[in-house]
């Protein structure tokens, strides 16, 4: 039934205002805060750190457990959110308890993020067709309208707006999380039990199960560290060339919005090429962009931007369906939380390797370290689609 595609486009949608202050703003959040791109690269690390264990064990609790799924972590979780978004408000220009805040809420909304994800998968898998391409382009769209609104209102009333934003945002996306519903499917839960228990010995050593997967997951860190270094730190770039807020709200929407045509038509597209050779393709753009960002203009950081809908657009979501389609049934859950892992582990690696380039030899360095990091996600890519599973 349709109903079930919405509260995944609603549930996507609102999602990703929350990513807007966590994502979209972290740079700018610490560095009103008292925070250096050193020390914010050093932060982030550290909660990178701890989101690359917890978020393959949440994904191996949930493959093992049939009474929790998607909705019960998304519940503590988001619940949890909410209260570090309040507390963020409260603990304004107070840098330690910011510090500490800001990288929690970091965690918390990344290991939410591939069960957001499998909200989609949970439907499709009982007889209900959820598009995630269509989801994921709301939440590009709803990402896209809130950066720029924030970007164009907080150098006027402050970085506190991303804790508000985050605050309104968080309890949204509690209220969607609570009134989706359930569906039992006695079938499908017989056949995930079965699949687990006959597939113990072989998921003990998944990396030599599905080797290419992992060759396509060290692609997705690497682009993702890449996205992070780059877009990250875009703030510095602008403030350079003599913008603000407002150009980097604006440079956000850019991007935003050329993902949303590419979100929407990815099911098709995978149809006619694989996700392996979707994802290699964004990887030779993110070549491309990275070159393009090399040049020192406000012009060059929007083409930059425009190339979001060949990089960013086409690898995430088809990185969402790299497990569905590589892994099977019992091992799909933790596929799914290695590819989130594998997006947080490439956004925190490129906060940490974007913020010490800079400090060592300012955004000059950064450009060149990130034409080498899109080379090596290239690489990847390519062993991923030569190797066989």
């Amino acid at each position: 039934m349709k109903k079930y595609s919405i509260f995944c486009y609603f549930l996507t949608a609102i999602f990703y205002i929350v990513q807007v202050s966590v994502l979209g703003y972290t740079v700018y959040f610490l560095a009103e805060n008292g925070y250096t791109a050193a020390q914010i690269s050093i932060l982030m690390g550290v909660f990178g750190i701890v989101a690359a264990i917890t978020q393959p064990t949440l994904g191996y609790i949930a493959d093992k457990n049939k009474n929790i799924d998607f909705k019960t972590i998304l519940t503590c979780i988001g619940l949890l959110v909410i209260i570090l978004f309040i507390a963020l408000y409260c603990f304004y220009q107070r840098k330690i308890a910011i510090g500490l805040l800001f990288g929690t809420v970091y965690l918390s909304t990344n290991n939410m993020s591939p069960f957001i994800n499998s909200s989609c998968f949970y439907y499709t898998d009982r007889g209900y067709n959820v598009d995630y391409g269509i989801a994921r382009g709301c939440g590009s769209f709803s990402f896209a309208v809130v950066s720029y609104i924030l970007g164009n209102i907080m150098h006027k009333y402050g970085a506190r707006l991303v804790a508000v934003n985050g605050v309104v945002a968080s309890i949204l996306l509690f209220v969607v999380i609570m009134i989706m519903p359930r569906l039992k499917d006695d079938s499908l839960v017989i056949k995930k039990e079965t699949n687990i228990k006959s597939s113990n010995t072989a998921s003990s050593n998944i990396i030599m199960k599905y080797p290419s997967f992992f060759l396509m997951v060290f692609a997705i860190i690497f682009a993702m560290c890449f996205q992070n270094s780059d877009c990250g730190y875009m703030i510095n770039i602008i403030k350079e060339l003599g913008g603000d807020s407002s150009q980097l709200g604006l440079a956000n929407a850019i991007a935003a919005m050329v993902e949303i045509p590419v979100m929407f038509l990815i099911s098709k597209m995978l149809k006619k090429i694989h996700v392996k050779k979707m994802i290699l393709i964004a990887c030779v753009f993110y070549i491309v962009r990275a070159f393009v960002f090399h040049i020192e203009s406000m012009t060059a950081i929007y083409v930059a931007q425009v190339l979001q809908m060949f990089t960013f657009a086409i690898l995430v979501p088809s990185a969402v369906y790299l497990s569905d389609d590589m892994m099977q049934e019992e091992d799909k859950n933790k596929g799914q939380t290695f590819i989130g892992m594998a997006v947080t582990t490439g956004l925190i690696l490129g906060t940490f390797v974007g913020g010490q380039l800079i400090s060592i030899g300012g955004t000059d360095l950064l450009e060149i370290g990130c034409i080498v990091i899109a080379g090596i996600s290239f690489i990847f890519a390519l062993l991923g689609n030569i190797v066989k599973n």
